[in-house]
């Protein structure tokens, strides 16, 4: 009996379907992958958000500051995730499971011993310092702190101040922790640093401007504005390098920057006022009619946050 061998038109065919069906199904496996790493993420933000209730049981209900120099010593600083870890105790949950570069390394790390041993994203190579104050934080970090609530109240001196969780309005719709930008230009400033100690604001001064919050603004920034929506495309375009701009330098110093524009489908998971996690669309957090970053700047006395077109208080 003789063997019947396949033609090259049903090769070609079943090459056809086989292609075919790779086409349909890959993006189905990118879209259950990403899925899966959303879900991880938001355990994560879930315990962060755990740890961070009971910080605040054990401290009046009130935030930490984002970094916090010990004597009012520049030289050394206490960052804002090192103060929790004894609620979380595991530094790698700092690290979101979503996050490409691995978490960012200390603004100061020490070479010597690898960085604790957690080593240092890539994009970070340049980034070793040796003078300047040393941040005490994790070792990665995939997160970082809206400064309305977490301030910088670094030092004495400094005028801005630690807030109260009931001086909060509308904690759940509030957000408290949000994702750190995986990009190198959105983390690193124009000095060549880069600022994983510093806290992010979705808050602008007085005509979209930069508002650095570690002293109250002077009457010239006021009134503080809600970050615009198309202001947050044009910073996170050009540091991301999205939308065929070229990465760089942003052309404002907006600190909303050190967030990510959105790791899931144009979103992220948050860590609320309240310590839930959810997730949101990262441009519906700027809505001024649901506005998410504050609807007052509490780190800076309570200053009213208006929508820039309006000039109305935000709600």
């Amino acid at each position: 009996m003789s063997r019947r061998a396949f033609t090259l038109i049903e090769l070609l065919v079943v090459i056809a379907i086989i292609a075919i069906l790779a086409a349909i199904l890959f993006p189905v496996f990118a879209q259950a992958k990403l899925a899966a790493k959303k879900t991880a993420d938001l355990n994560n933000t879930k315990q962060i958000g755990t740890g961070l209730q009971l910080y605040l049981s054990d401290n009046d209900d009130t935030f930490m500051p984002s970094n916090h120099r010990e004597n009012d010593d520049n030289r050394f600083e206490i960052h804002w995730s090192w103060m929790m870890l004894p609620y979380i105790k595991s530094e790698q949950i700092f690290v979101s499971p979503a996050d490409k570069i691995g978490g960012w390394a200390p603004s100061q790390w020490d070479s010597a011993t690898n960085n604790r041993g957690f080593g240092i994203p890539s994009v970070q190579t340049d980034g070793t310092r040796t003078s300047g104050s040393r941040t005490t934080q994790v070792g990665r970090i995939s997160y970082v702190p809206n400064q309305s609530i977490i301030g910088r109240k670094r030092q004495t001196s400094d005028t801005s101040n630690v807030v109260i969780s009931t001086e909060i309005d509308g904690p759940s719709e509030t957000i408290v922790l949000a994702p750190a930008t995986e990009s190198k230009f959105c983390m690193q400033g124009n000095d060549g640093e880069y600022r994983t100690y510093r806290p992010a604001f979705g808050i602008a001064a007085r005509g979209q401007t930069a508002l650095s919050g570690s002293n109250l603004p002077t009457s010239g920034q006021l009134p503080l504005e809600a970050i615009r929506p198309s202001t947050a495309r044009t910073l996170w375009n050009r540091c991301e390098g999205k939308n065929g701009v070229t990465a760089g330098q942003p052309p404002v110093d907006l600190t909303l920057r050190f967030t990510h524009s959105g790791r899931f489908d144009k979103g992220n998971n948050y860590v609320m006022a309240d310590t839930s996690a959810k997730f949101h669309p990262t441009e519906r957090t700027f809505d001024p009619n649901r506005f998410m970053w504050g609807k007052r700047a509490y780190s800076l006395g309570g200053l009213p946050v208006v929508d820039p077109v309006t000039g109305n208080p935000v709600n």
